[in-house]
């Protein structure tokens, strides 16, 4: 009889310190997903956030509509965070880069889903006080979506220059202008800017391009540089539409930065030259939409 009590009072005891102890545990929550949310006209977003030895993984949820491409980008300066892309709604996994190794995913969507980004690091690879700082970039674009915002270019009257004056933002790293050359005139393009990050390519009417500045590569002639911009000039023999895209790298524009720009676009006699007005980039026009490129990644 007092062996049955003192082995009931022995199971009680150890049951209540069992609870004590789970008590004193700390609690370990999962954090709930972050909605990845996009600006209008913008079809990229960024998340930064960080790691650390007990807050090891961060998760994301993105909705993506049909027919339009998801595009993740990770950039961080430690080689041990990874990513996982999950199919929520078909409960598949996509990728995850640590088999992989890559820093970059994208895909074309077919039908419309939930995606679950989870960027992670293996907590053994982070010493205890140590961290782990990412920025993660979402992009859902469709075909509409990649045509930067676009400006009719005309001559006034006995003017054979005309001048658009803009800017280049890290909401909208392009702009197209499209201008339209009559037969035997020749077509010259100068781009004045302070910063050097900033380019133009020339697309003929069927979209191939004639020259880009950034490479100095063309099809026709080579774009030169000279003091305060660059130039590049061409004889049109049949009268045609050119589109002037005046660009900068995304990766060379930080988050809320944004460089002025003059555009000259001449036309007038071929073997007579017109000298072009003088620029001047001193108050920029807003850019009226987004390019499909990321915001500069903030990862220090």
């Amino acid at each position: 009889m007092i062996s049955v009590s003192m082995s009931r009072y022995r199971v009680a005891i150890v049951t209540m310190l069992a609870l004590a102890g789970a008590s004193l545990s700390p609690v370990v929550h999962a954090a709930a997903a972050t909605t990845v949310t996009f600006q209008a006209n913008n079809p990229w977003a960024q998340e930064v956030a960080t790691l650390d030895h007990y807050d090891a993984s961060r998760d994301y949820s993105v909705a993506v509509a049909a027919n339009k491409t998801l595009d993740i980008k990770l950039y961080t300066r430690n080689p041990n965070v990874f990513f996982k892309i999950v199919d929520a709604t078909h409960d598949a996994t996509l990728v995850d880069t640590m088999q992989t190794g890559a820093t970059a995913w994208s895909a074309p969507i077919k039908a419309a889903a939930t995606f679950m980004i989870r960027v992670y690091v293996d907590p053994a690879a982070l010493e205890r006080g140590d961290s782990a700082k990412y920025a993660l970039q979402v992009g859902v674009y469709g075909a509409a979506d990649m045509r930067p915002a676009s400006t009719a270019v005309t001559f006034e009257p006995g003017n054979p220059w005309t001048q658009q004056v803009g800017r280049i933002d890290s909401g909208a790293t392009a702009h197209d202008y499209t201008v339209t050359i009559a037969a035997g005139n020749t077509l010259q393009v100068n781009l004045v800017a302070k910063d050097t990050n900033l380019h133009f390519k020339v697309l003929g009417a069927d979209q191939t391009v004639l020259t880009d500045s950034a490479t100095t590569a063309a099809a026709t002639s080579a774009a030169t540089t000279t003091t305060g911009g660059t130039t590049w000039s061409t004889p049109v023999t049949a009268a045609a539409t050119y589109t002037i895209r005046v660009y900068a790298d995304p990766a060379s524009v930080p988050t809320g930065a944004a460089f002025g720009y003059a555009l000259q676009i001449g036309q007038y006699p071929t073997n007579r030259t017109q000298p072009a007005p003088g620029a001047s980039t001193a108050t920029p026009a807003a850019a009226s939409s987004a390019a499909p490129a990321p915001p500069n990644s903030a990862t220090h």
